[in-house]
């Protein structure tokens, strides 16, 4: 006895979360790389000073930067 006997419904959900692990996974990749990457934008932008004209830039660059590392968190985990 193997346990719960599969249903239509149980194959369904195994294949679509197959399906969903491949699609993310090459977003997981540029997420990951680019986490790695990003901290290069911030160079110039400290250099030059922080202004309030480049303030909302430097603050959308820090949420991608976030938004990222959350994404890329699982990249070659496995």
């Amino acid at each position: 006895m193997s346990g719960i006997p599969s249903t239509p419904d149980s194959i369904a959900f195994d294949f679509a979360s197959a399906v969903g692990r491949v699609a993310f996974q090459p977003l997981e990749t540029v997420a990951f790389w680019a986490a790695v990457a990003l901290p290069i934008a911030y160079l110039p932008m400290l250099a030059h000073g922080l202004t309030s004209a480049n303030l909302p830039l430097f603050v959308g660059l820090l949420a991608l930067h976030a938004a990222a590392l959350v994404l890329g968190r699982g990249h070659r985990q496995n």
